[in-house]
C-alpha cells in the first residue's frame, strides 16, 4: 500500500498498473495512507501478540525495506531487484521463527535462500516481458537498461543454477532425506531447460515460459522439501502433544510410504531383502544407491573439513 502511494504517478504511466485503486481514483491518497497505516499497525500487533520479538522485528523491517530502500531504488538503480528479493525471502524465515525456530537455523537459511534465488529468474523474466512498460514508468530494471537482453539471460540462467543446488545442500546438511536431491533433479532440469531456451532465443514467448515455470516450480519444490524434511522424524515425540501436528505428520508419512511403493530403486531393494533376517531388513536403506551416493558425498565433505582443521592446527603448532 505504501509503495502504491509513493509510485502513484509512475503507476499511471504503465499499462500493467493503470488499474490500481489509487490510479483509477477508487481511493484517494489520504484513504490509501489510512489503509497503509491500518495494515502496518494491525499486522505488527498480531505478530507482537501471537509470535515473538524476532518475528515481529522481521515483519516491521520488511515494511521499511520494501516501502523504503526498495521503492527508492526502483527508478534509480538496477540493483533494486536484489533488494526486493530480500523482501520476498523474509516471510518464510518469519514462519520458521514464529514456530519456535531460530533465525540462524539451517532450515531458516535454506528457506530464505530458496525464496531469494527463485525470485531472480521469476522477476527478470517478468520485467523482460514488460520492459517497454517499465521504461514508460521510469523504472531502472535490468532489461530496460540493455538492448539485447544479454545480462537478463545470463542472470536467469545463473540463478536457476544456484537454485538447482538447494536440494543437494538440504540433503548434505541433513535437513532432508536424499530423495529430495533426487526428485529435485527433474524439477531443476526443466527449469534449466527453459532458462537456456530463453538465453538462446530472447523472445517474450520464451521469457513467459520462464515466468510460468517459476509459478509452479516454487510450490512443487517446497512441497518436496516438506515431504522429505527430517523434522517429521526428529520431532515425532512432539506429535502426541499437538493433535494437528500429529495428523499432518501421519499424512506426510503415508505419502512417503506411497512414494516408496512407486520408486524403482526401493522396489529393487525390497525384493532383495525379502525373507532376510529382521536386523538385515532394518539396514536395507543403506543399500539404496541414492542413500549410498549421498553418504559418500557427506563423507567426502566431512573428510575435506577435517583436513582443513588439521592443517590449521599444524600451522598453529608450528607457529
Amino acid at each position: 500500500a505504501l509503495n502504491q502511494i509513493i509510485e502513484m504517478g509512475r503507476d499511471a504511466k504503465m499499462k500493467r498498473t493503470q488499474q490500481r485503486p489509487l490510479v483509477k481514483g477508487v481511493l484517494t491518497k489520504e484513504q490509501g495512507q489510512l489503509a497503509a497505516a491500518t495494515f502496518a499497525a494491525s499486522g505488527t500487533s498480531i505478530l507482537a501478540l501471537g509470535t515473538d520479538p524476532v518475528t515481529t522485528m522481521l515483519g516491521v523491517s520488511n515494511i521499511a525495506l520494501y516501502a523504503g530502500l526498495y521503492t527508492y531504488m526502483k527508478p534509480r538503480s538496477k540493483y533494486n531487484t536484489w533488494v526486493g528479493a530480500v523482501v520476498g525471502a523474509i516471510p518464510p524465515v518469519m514462519g520458521w521463527t514464529a514456530s519456535g525456530g531460530s533465525i540462524m537455523d539451517v532450515e531458516a537459511l535454506l528457506l530464505g535462500s530458496t525464496l531469494y534465488l527463485w525470485q531472480m529468474p521469476h522477476f527478470f523474466a517478468l520485467s523482460y516481458m514488460h520492459r517497454v512498460d517499465y521504461k514508460r514508468g521510469g523504472f531502472a530494471m535490468v532489461p530496460v537498461l540493455e538492448e539485447n537482453g544479454d545480462e537478463t539471460a545470463s542472470l536467469i540462467t545463473r540463478y536457476t543454477w544456484y537454485l538447482s543446488s538447494v536440494p543437494f545442500v538440504a540433503t548434505l546438511t541433513d535437513v532432508t532425506s536424499s530423495m529430495f536431491a533426487l526428485e529435485g533433479l527433474a524439477l531443476n532440469a526443466y527449469a534449466l531447460h527453459v532458462a537456456y531456451k530463453f538465453r538462446d532465443e530472447r523472445t517474450n514467448a520464451n521469457a513467459r515460459k520462464v515466468f510460468l515455470t517459476s509459478l509452479w516450480y516454487l510450490p512443487s519444490l517446497l512441497m518436496l522439501f516438506l515431504l522429505h524434511s527430517k523434522t517429521w522424524d526428529d520431532e515425532a515425540k512432539d506429535d502426541e502433544k499437538d493433535v494437528y501436528r500429529k495428523l499432518l505428520s501421519e499424512k506426510i508419512h503415508s505419502i512417503r510410504d506411497a512414494g516408496r511403493q512407486m520408486c524403482i530403486h526401493e522396489k529393487a531393494i525390497n525384493s532383495v531383502y525379502v525373507g532376510s533376517p529382521t536386523n538385515v531388513q532394518d539396514d536395507k536403506s543403506s543399500a539404496c544407491p541414492v542413500s549410498l551416493g549421498m553418504k559418500k558425498s557427506e563423507a567426502s565433505v566431512q573428510a575435506a573439513a577435517d583436513a582443513v582443521v588439521s592443517l590449521q592446527d599444524d600451522r598453529e603448532t608450528n607457529q
